[in-house]
């Protein structure tokens, strides 16, 4: 290979990094994401202006800050639920409902509406809250999760604990039948 081959291999490899990192700052630009949507509603359907992070995380990796923002709040939004259902006094289904919730989260994550992208968009440009391994400002990570999760979210999570709760016990009435 000739030194002007190399040299166009390297403009081109730092041109599609550069662009990898506009790409994620664009996450955050509100004139981007409103021409993003406007792109999607014309073609009538998704041309990749979500939060998508699983298809494009080469792209997060290179920029560490808003990738090491995302992780804290994902762990502690699922943190908060746990925290939330295990005060509900579930008994054996928390962990059930737990699973849940937070499928549900990261789906919401990977696939938020316009108004919950929104709300994921403040909370991360809230410097306040990443000092630690943990956001610990609970009032807005139970925000967060009252937009986040929706009514019908809350309804599949309350009857797959139920629905949890009728197999654990029917399989103890037939232990108990079958001993007997």
């Amino acid at each position: 290979m000739n030194q002007q081959e190399c040299d166009d291999d390297k403009s081109i490899s730092n041109s599609n990094q550069e662009s990898a990192v506009n790409a994620m700052d664009l996450l955050l630009d509100e004139k981007w994401f409103r021409k993003s949507i406007q792109g999607e509603g014309e073609v009538g359907g998704n041309i990749g202006a979500g939060l998508d992070w699983l298809g494009v995380f080469d792209q997060l990796l290179l920029n560490p800050e808003l990738f090491y923002r995302l992780k804290t709040l994902r762990i502690s939004l699922n943190r908060e639920v746990r925290l939330l259902l295990k005060g509900w006094n579930l008994g054996t289904v928390t962990s059930t409902a737990f699973a849940t919730a937070r499928g549900k989260l990261l789906e919401r994550l990977r696939l938020p509406t316009p108004n919950v992208r929104e709300h994921i968009q403040a909370v991360l440009q809230m410097d306040e809250l990443f000092g630690e391994e943990f956001i610990s400002n609970h009032q807005v990570l139970r925000e967060l999760l009252g937009v986040m999760l929706t009514q019908e979210d809350w309804e599949m999570i309350a009857s797959v604990a139920a629905d949890s709760l009728k197999q654990q016990m029917m399989q103890q009435v037939l232990v108990k039948t079958i001993s007997a």
